[in-house]
């Protein structure tokens, strides 16, 4: 992986930070010498069972802030919505640290006048409204936690911006206190060569301004009929650091306020630093890390007595922190972006209670974030997918209840992975070969049982879509960038059915079955 220099960083990185990045992962990207055969795979999905209902991490994504291709943001709603891309939940920024500061929500508010001039978010909330069921709005209270305004006055600016937001956009529903708060205002600072004491914020000294954040959610609550409350969480910790989630769970424990609240709990997965932020450990090293972090986290809310059931929303969610990417050649690592997003998607689905977020629709400077094609020779391209926003695009065309999809072949967290489900119209699966940086390719036999009853009688008509490397992939092939039927043909499974495909590196199929 390497550090892009063609566009400024929306995570403002220290120098430290991505040599750091540099050198740990230098040798992720060895070209291979020649390329293996494909290794034989088997696939046993067995559509008699069921897991419940199917996650739906399409439906959870982000905008980049308000300065974020403003031009094309009411096309891409358009084009999400018609594309069976709207959201169940849209995270939005009001106080990005990379905005310019006429564009900070406590720069449009004030306590003097009791009102807020929300005239320069009106087009992005509103965008962010129409795409979307609900909102997440992000507050970052950069100024109170530098000390350049006095705390005593976040409880009432917090009040007011969401009393007046809320009137103005009733979509907004969820509200995230701080973005990276232990990277901003400790992280960073520690890479620039501070102590460890000197820093502007410490693990133990986060609660105290989360505190006027409930105390504010509460007041407009107040006024607010049940159905339509907001509901408040944070950290939103850069990764899931037990050096700062614990001590904030401990003071939220110690906390004797009746009032208090804490409705989510948020953290972001790119990776993890050593305690000196000097030494990275990239996720896509090997995503299985995420895995385990619910149970993580369920064991240290139940050491605390807090709600076990308190829900993981991980609003931030990539292979590629910062500026960060593996080849110059753009088809492979936009392809590696959604091959490894799928695999995110894998491992938080088993998860009970964690809900992952894309991040994001167009990012501002970092391309391989995107879902719609941002960055051409041309300018933005209009109504145009990347290979990620097309693997979302196969998401959403999966049906509704989860069944049981078992692959033999994953070796580490590499290899081919497979999601089944099912619903009255029919059967689903999406089967993907994460390979990240290797070139290791797999003939997959899908073998699959118990096919639902509305498909054994009559003709099923058969949909094979695929993304790879050329194929509804922008970047191969221009003009093959939407997602592309490969196959289309009238089948009679019967009980069971089996199909074979060849997975290249980060190749992802999606096969539907419904009646003809």
């Amino acid at each position: 992986m390497r550090m892009s220099t063609g566009y400024p960083t929306e995570r403002v990185l220290s120098a430290g930070a991505v040599a750091a990045l540099l050198l740990v992962t230098s040798v992720q990207s060895v070209a291979a010498q020649s390329v293996p055969s494909p290794t034989p795979a088997a696939v046993s999905v067995d559509f008699g069972s069921q897991q419940g209902e199917l996650p739906r991490p399409e439906r959870l994504n982000n905008f980049g802030n308000v300065t974020a291709w403003p031009d094309q943001r009411a096309g891409d709603v358009r084009f999400l919505n018609k594309h069976g891309l709207h959201g169940d939940v849209y995270r939005v920024w009001l106080s990005s640290p990379n905005a310019p500061d006429d564009v900070n929500v406590f720069n449009m508010c004030d306590l003097a006048t009791n009102s807020c001039d929300l005239t320069k978010l009106d087009a992005y909330l509103t965008d962010a409204s129409t795409v979307s069921d609900s909102l997440l709005v992000n507050l970052n209270p950069t100024a109170f936690v530098e000390g350049k305004r006095p705390l005593k006055d976040l409880r009432p600016m917090v009040e007011l911006i969401l009393r007046s937001v809320k009137k103005a956009y009733p979509k907004v529903k969820y509200v995230e206190a701080f973005n990276e708060p232990d990277w901003q205002f400790h992280g960073m600072q520690r890479q620039q060569g501070r102590p460890a004491d000197q820093t502007t914020l410490q693990p133990g000294d986060l609660y105290r301004y989360y505190v006027p954040f409930y105390e504010a959610v509460d007041k407009v609550n107040q006024r607010l009929g049940r159905e339509n409350r907001i509901e408040l969480g944070g950290p939103a910790l850069m990764w899931m650091d037990p050096k700062w989630m614990k001590p904030f769970l401990d003071d939220f424990a110690a906390d004797r306020n009746r009032n208090k609240r804490l409705d989510f709990i948020s953290y972001h997965a790119y990776l993890s630093w050593d305690d000196n932020y000097r030494v990275p450990t990239m996720y896509n090293t090997d995503l299985r890390v995420v895995a385990s972090q619910r149970d993580t986290l369920r064991g240290w809310l139940k050491e605390r007595r807090i709600d076990a059931r308190t829900p993981s929303y991980v609003t931030e969610t990539g292979i590629y922190p910062g500026p960060a990417y593996d080849d110059t050649d753009p088809r492979k690592d936009y392809l590696r972006q959604a091959a490894g997003m799928a695999t995110y998607g894998y491992y938080f689905a088993g998860q009970r209670d964690t809900y992952m977020f894309n991040w994001c629709v167009r990012h501002r400077v970092e391309e391989r974030k995107d879902q719609l094609v941002s960055r051409t020779t041309g300018g933005p391209a209009t109504d145009t997918f990347t290979p990620y926003g097309n693997m979302m695009l196969m998401q959403s065309r999966m049906k509704d209840t989860r069944v049981s999809a078992v692959s033999d072949a994953v070796d580490g967290d590499n290899g081919v992975y497979a999601i089944a489900s099912k619903d009255r119209t029919g059967a689903s699966l999406m089967v993907w070969n994460w390979q990240h940086t290797k070139d290791q390719s797999y003939r997959a036999t899908i073998d699959m049982s118990r096919m639902p009853s509305e498909l054994r009688h009559g003709p099923v008509r058969r949909l094979v879509y695929r993304i790879d490397s050329t194929t509804s992939n922008y970047f191969g092939d221009p003009g093959r960038a939407e997602l592309q039927l490969v196959d289309s043909k009238p089948v009679r499974p019967g009980r069971t059915y089996t199909e074979t495909v060849d997975l290249a590196p980060n190749a992802i199929y999606l096969i539907l079955l419904e009646r003809a």
